[in-house]
């Protein structure tokens, strides 16, 4: 009898042990866990680590990706995919509590699960040869976030555009073509997002492929972008009230534009805006960039966009 009243002790003092352990900031699997000093368990930050391995490893300063040997070696991806279809700030909002961290979630996501939808099919010219019609790789294919299924386009238009309002998106957001912004060689965090989104939007306005100033031509042309989402760029203008020449979209190119490019913009009087053709060839390391005329998936009927708002 007093054998049996030991072992019923002894696997109460062990429960209560495993009980403390746990709570104590250790899950079962060993893995550290936030324990704040107000007693509450907070659930572990979401790790973006894979992506930016991803990020490092296969993309190159140019912002190029190595398509190739990602599709060889993708257990990085795969993994970060994975978290991804399994939490985010929507199945999981305590997880994300500020905008920061939605937004690194978000931008991450996308470019991480166009990386994984283009290798998927491997090799191919142009993301817009994925699927039956041009662009239905972003709004036809489905990809799991957070157990829900969502396409390209609800992350950029529903999420990202409307949810959290946030025009410099427009300049880390990489849909792997070539007119596309540079991917960025780190994952976006809580703590980088705003000074990455200001780097992302300096560096793009300020490309020669996005921004030609033609003083005799009294002409500026710009990327696509800004004519795709220009209501994105004046209403943040307009909200600001930071309006100073009275174009809306130019106003919000002088807020990133280099002490050079501003001075020129400034010398215009109501400029004429146009905007680059957008090249849809595949943003592959190991593909050369065309320019000018040489661009066959800006020039062909098929590849060439010509309504707002349709990426």
């Amino acid at each position: 009898m007093k054998k049996i009243v030991k072992i019923t002790t002894a696997i109460f003092a062990l429960g209560i042990v495993f009980q403390v352990y746990t709570a104590s900031g250790v899950t079962e699997r060993g893995h550290a866990r936030p324990f704040p000093a107000g007693g509450t368990v907070l659930a572990p930050e979401f790790d973006h680590m894979p992506w930016d391995r991803v990020l490092k490893e296969f993309v190159t300063e140019t912002g190029r990706v190595d398509y190739a040997a990602l599709k060889a070696n993708s257990a990085d991806l795969d993994r970060y995919a994975a978290q991804l279809a399994a939490r985010s700030p929507v199945s999981h909002p305590k997880d994300f509590p500020t905008r920061t961290s939605q937004l690194a979630y978000w931008i991450n996501a996308y470019n991480a699960l166009v990386m994984k939808g283009v290798i998927e099919k491997w090799p191919i010219e142009s993301v817009l040869d994925i699927g039956v019609l041009p662009h239905s790789f972003f709004w036809r294919k489905k990809f799991f976030v957070g157990g829900e299924k969502y396409t390209l386009n609800t992350i950029e238009k529903d999420v990202l555009r409307r949810k959290l309002a946030e025009p410099r998106i427009h300049f880390a957001l990489a849909c792997a073509s070539n007119s596309c912004p540079r991917l960025q060689r780190v994952a976006y965090r809580p703590e980088n997002t705003e000074r990455l989104l200001e780097d992302a939007a300096r560096f793009f306005i300020n490309e020669p492929r996005n921004l030609k100033i033609e003083a005799a031509q009294n002409r500026v042309t710009v990327s696509r972008i800004f004519t795709w989402y220009r209501k994105d760029f004046e209403n943040y203008v307009r909200a600001r009230n930071i309006s100073g020449k009275g174009n809306l979209l130019l106003d919000y190119v002088r807020l990133y534009a280099s002490e050079t490019n501003r001075r020129a913009l400034d010398a215009l009087r109501k400029p004429r805006v146009e905007a680059f053709q957008y090249d849809w060839g595949i943003n592959d390391v190991h593909t050369r960039v065309a320019i000018g005329h040489s661009c066959p998936l800006c020039e062909s009927g098929k590849h060439v966009t010509k309504t707002d708002d349709s990426r």
